[in-house]
């Protein structure tokens, strides 16, 4: 699935299931404008209460604060629901992601020890 905006801002998120376990591929942007699709593509997710949710931000080219922000609700979302949401592939994003506390709430492996 594609979400753009009048910005020129896109985001792709392809999926990959494996049981319980649910990969989420981005690219492209998490910014103001695709933030509120990327949401409401992860919910379902979410509802379908999968044991492990992977984000993998490796094709990911700009995030802003409210992404990350995105990203911690849910994380706490499926928290509450018995559920993991995991981070990977966060390269040049892991000070940001760090800095914002998302590793407090979600599993990031390349923040375990990080130090910005």
């Amino acid at each position: 699935m594609t979400h753009s905006s009048f910005l020129q801002d896109e985001l792709k998120i392809s999926e990959q299931v494996d049981g319980d376990r649910v990969l989420l591929k981005l690219e492209g942007a998490l910014s103001v404008t695709t933030v509120p699709s990327f949401r409401q593509a992860v919910q379902p997710y979410l509802e379908k209460q999968y044991a492990v949710i992977v984000l993998d931000f490796d094709g990911v080219t700009k995030i802003v604060s409210r992404g990350v922000g995105a990203a911690i609700d849910m994380a706490v979302q499926a928290k509450k629901q018995g559920s993991k949401l995991c981070i990977e592939k966060v390269g040049k994003y892991a000070r940001s992601l760090y800095i914002q506390g998302v590793h407090l709430v979600a599993e990031v492996p390349e923040l375990e020890g990080f130090e910005p």
